[in-house]
């Protein structure tokens, strides 16, 4: 009456399969450059159900596991640990004991492969390999074989992983894990009903993953991360292309070996905990994650939001005696003097036109620095890019309810004072962005006022060649219009022209862009900012230079951007 159910249930019980692990897929640049691979290595590992099991043949077992100990140079007690650690493996997983063996070692198993017996196997043990070495760590990210928390997130999702898959732990690795991660093949045994095999019956191959076409170039990337090893201290890169959000170079400094999760248990050991001893964090994406105060490249914004208004306009100028009372002194970089208009005041990055600037929004303990954020926001500062990583960095834009509220006990801080506004008018107090957040706005002043979505996927193509998914770009409009976003180019080019940041002029290409000097804590050194975009007439790359604890943003966040726009824009060979 249930015959075909029970056909199923006999056919399962008759056989048992061995997984078998599959390649991932390829990690490649916009311009084809390998970025990640998979390189074929072996491992010698025990079949558990293929071990002497019953109490009668323990003598048989010891032997077997005594023998294999003495051609591995590790002890039994080492290999028993590695079976009974293995609680996730099915009676017919092999159950790695050592990974990446050399053909020696092969060639010994193989030699003794009658006293080892059938349990004892070479198994391939696919190592992930990245052959630019440290190039884009932080956004390759790396793999490493699923862990009881990878288990029970997946089961969450209705998910599930084989015994010692090899998934992606940080970066696109992870994001596109699905789509690079391959299917496994098997090789299916015969087995009596006692479980115990009998004879191979099939081999089902595996399937690689599919190849992942990055928006990165590799030229930019190394450019940066090289300029980034010049500069002071620890720092980020992050630069996009202004007409489409595709992400170009994203450098955080300092950077780490992904190859390192591709070693043996030991040597990975070692070079773990050198990174984990590391004060400046390997492994930490500064460019996406690392929310620091924006200092005078958030002035733009501030610019913009006057013009939006209507309560500046281009001939609007103001005097600077270099600082400024209100209710206490507020500093300026410089004495500036009178005249200073808004083309001035972006060039000169002039403090006291942009604090009288943000009291002109209405009043500054409430509307005033509501309206300044909500254009911040505009902008992509205070929420998450949307960047295709497992992580994203929000920064913050405060404002009087987000003071309220994070001092609900403290009710003598939670009022917004009107020298917070002043503050946030320069991108100081609490206003925090991270490095790509800074280059998604310049790129919305670069394109006009369209703010895109970076994404790093370009293209997704299958083994047989035929293109799986696209990335298509997404934007959203700022809501400054084109005449108001046009002055604040054209004060960003006077920065470059005549202002402080003539160090980032070329002979054959236009550049505009801001610099910055955030103050920290603690009486530190300033972090250094330059944000840009070029070519000025028609912009293909808009970037943001973070360098921390280490002056004027001219002094070095410039010159490591200036690395990224040489190789952006190489000279005429006539230069």
């Amino acid at each position: 009456m249930r015959g075909d159910e029970f056909v199923v249930q006999a056919q399962r019980n008759r056989t048992e399969s061995v997984s078998l692990p599959a390649p991932r897929g390829l990690l490649l640049d916009r311009n084809g450059v390998v970025l990640a691979t998979t390189r074929p290595a072996y491992a010698i590992s025990v079949v558990p159900k293929l071990l002497p099991s019953k109490r009668r043949e323990r003598e048989e077992r010891e032997r077997i596991l005594g023998t294999l100990a003495f051609l591995l140079e590790i002890t039994p007690a080492e290999i028993e640990k590695r079976l009974t650690e293995a609680v996730n493996f099915r009676a017919f997983d092999p159950v790695p004991i050592k990974e990446s063996v050399d053909l020696a070692t092969i060639t010994r198993i193989e030699e003794n492969g009658a006293r080892l017996g059938r349990a004892v196997l070479v198994t391939n043990d696919l190592k992930r390999h990245y052959p630019q070495g440290r190039l884009a760590s932080h956004i390759l990210g790396y793999t490493g074989v699923v862990n009881e928390r990878d288990l029970e997130r997946a089961k969450a999702r209705g998910k599930s992983y084989a015994f010692d898959d090899k998934i992606g732990k940080s970066g696109v690795e992870r994001f596109y894990d699905a789509k690079i991660r391959g299917q496994r093949g098997a090789q299916i045994f015969e087995v009596d009903a006692m479980g115990n095999p009998l004879r191979n019956r099939d081999t089902r191959p595996d399937v690689p993953g599919a190849t992942l076409k990055l928006t990165l170039d590799a030229k930019l990337q190394r450019a940066a991360e090289s300029a980034l090893a010049k500069a002071r201290n620890n720092g980020a890169i992050a630069a996009i292309d202004p007409r489409n959000g595709e992400v170009l170079a994203l450098a955080s400094r300092p950077d780490f070996d992904p190859n390192m999760f591709s070693l043996s248990r030991e040597e990975f050991s070692k070079a773990y905990r050198a990174i984990a001893a590391n004060s400046g964090k390997p492994l930490l994406n500064r460019a996406v994650v690392s929310a620091l105060p924006p200092g005078s490249t958030f002035k733009p914004i501030t610019a913009s939001a006057g013009l939006e208004k209507g309560v500046v306009g281009p001939g609007w100028s103001v005097s600077c005696p270099g600082h400024y009372y209100f209710g206490r002194r507020f500093g300026c970089n410089a004495v500036h003097g009178g005249g200073e208009n808004l083309n001035e005041a972006i060039a000169d990055s002039c403090n006291v036109y942009f604090y009288q600037l943000s009291l002109k929004f209405g009043d500054p303990s409430s509307s005033g620095p509501h309206y300044l954020a909500g254009v911040a926001r505009r902008f992509g500062l205070g929420r998450d890019s949307g960047i295709d990583l497992p992580i994203d960095g929000k920064g913050l834009i405060p404002d009087p309810d987000w003071r309220r509220r994070i001092n609900k006990k403290r009710p003598d801080l939670a009022f917004w004072q009107p020298g917070n506004t002043l503050n946030m008018s320069i991108g100081q107090g609490d206003v925090l962005a991270t490095p790509l957040q800074m280059a998604l706005m310049t790129g919305a002043i670069a394109n006009g006022g369209t703010l895109y979505k970076p994404r790093l996927m370009r293209e997704i193509v299958g083994r047989d060649g035929k293109v799986l998914e696209k990335s298509a770009p997404s934007g959203e409009n700022v809501g400054i219009s084109r005449r108001n976003i046009d002055l604040v180019r054209a004060g960003m080019r006077s920065v470059v022209v005549k202002g402080t940041g003539r160090g980032a002029a070329m002979k054959h290409v236009a550049v505009a862009g801001k610099t910055g000097s955030a103050q920290d804590s603690g009486g530190k050194r300033a972090h250094s900012w330059w944000i840009c975009f070029a070519p000025y007439e028609n912009p293909r790359i808009a970037i943001a230079a973070l360098v921390e604890n280490s002056g004027h943003g001219s002094e070095n966040a410039l010159p490591a951007a200036q690395e990224v726009l040489k190789a952006a824009f190489p000279a005429p060979v006539s230069e």
